[in-house]
């Protein structure tokens, strides 16, 4: 008698990839640009997924298409997590793959790059890379920061948008 084979159960189908990307889209996320140095200057990707992880010690968490190029460029390195403010959609653009004609603001943070105008930057060190699918998780480990008090860049249902009005909760349910 053959032993039984084990190992992970046929994969089934999944949803249709586009109803799936229209539904995500309905929860309204930041937009960020990850930046980074490589061997031919300095580079950066926009994305939509970033998150923070933990406060001791201090991680965050941004997501990469394994397609894109900056997958490969982050690997090992330092990079900045930009939050775009909402005047910068061109910049969020030219970082998506849609070339802008206006220069790219460009400082240098300890050696890394990162953006000028942002309403926050986190310079991290790579903590930890793990799979995800058809994207690669970066965990980075936050070195420095700073933030303003502008507004951030939004993005939902495929259209870049503003922050609204302040939405009134009652006092026994306020969290700050």
């Amino acid at each position: 008698m053959q032993p039984a084979l084990t190992g992970p159960p046929p994969r089934q189908p999944g949803p249709d990839a586009r109803q799936l990307r229209d539904c995500l889209g309905r929860f309204g996320t930041g937009v960020s640009t990850v930046t980074y140095a490589a061997s031919n200057g300095f580079r950066g990707v926009t994305i939509s997924s970033f998150t923070s992880v933990s406060l001791d010690p201090s991680l965050v968490l941004v997501s990469v298409s394994r397609r894109s190029r900056s997958c490969a460029g982050l690997r090992g390195a330092p990079f900045v997590v930009n939050v775009l403010a909402a005047d910068q959609a061109p910049l969020a653009l030219h970082f998506a793959g849609r070339p802008q004609s206006a220069p790219v603001p460009w400082l240098d943070q300890d050696g890394v790059p990162r953006l000028d105008s942002t309403v926050a930057w986190l310079l991290c060190r790579p903590w930890r890379t793990y799979d995800g699918g058809d994207h690669v998780l970066f965990l980075g480990e936050v070195q420095d920061f700073a933030h303003t008090s502008g507004e951030p860049l939004l993005f939902q249902d495929g259209d870049f948008r503003r922050p609204g009005p302040r939405i009134a909760v009652p006092p026994a349910l306020e969290t700050r």
